[in-house]
């Protein structure tokens, strides 16, 4: 399971071989790294929007969360619905309107005590981000 959130490109940070993507999903801002070669192909430009996709089992979750982590992408939401599976559990968190998956084990679920109506941090690293345009772009 995957998510799919809206957003606009604010800035681009081209290097060799890789290539930084600031972007703005609704108030949030997201980093995503992209290969210089896929931001040429793709045409990327400041104040293009394109869509990013997220894989559930690339979403962690933390509960009270501070401190500093090196993920780039946080983003603070409420957890709406978990389906309990045999080994993982999907873990349906609403921020802004739109909801992030998150796909971790049943012994993270019970010993972070995560329950509907908890308060999380969803957290993606820039390099597990997926960028796409869309039919309209």
């Amino acid at each position: 399971m995957a998510c799919k959130l809206k957003g606009k490109i604010v800035k681009i940070l081209s290097g060799k071989v890789h290539a930084q993507i600031q972007m703005v999903w609704k108030n949030t801002p997201l980093s995503v790294i992209v290969t210089t070669a896929s931001c040429e192909e793709m045409g990327l430009r400041e104040g293009d929007s394109l869509y990013v996709l997220i894989k559930g089992t690339d979403v962690m979750l933390a509960k009270s969360f501070s401190g500093k982590l090196s993920a780039r992408n946080r983003v603070e939401g409420v957890v709406k619905h978990i389906v309990h599976g045999d080994v993982l559990s999907k873990v349906s968190v609403e921020s802004q309107g739109d909801l992030l998956y998150a796909i971790i084990t049943n012994m993270s679920l019970k010993e972070m005590d995560i329950k509907e109506g908890d308060i999380v941090t969803a957290i993606v690293k820039s390099t597990e981000l997926i960028l796409m345009k869309g039919e309209d772009e």
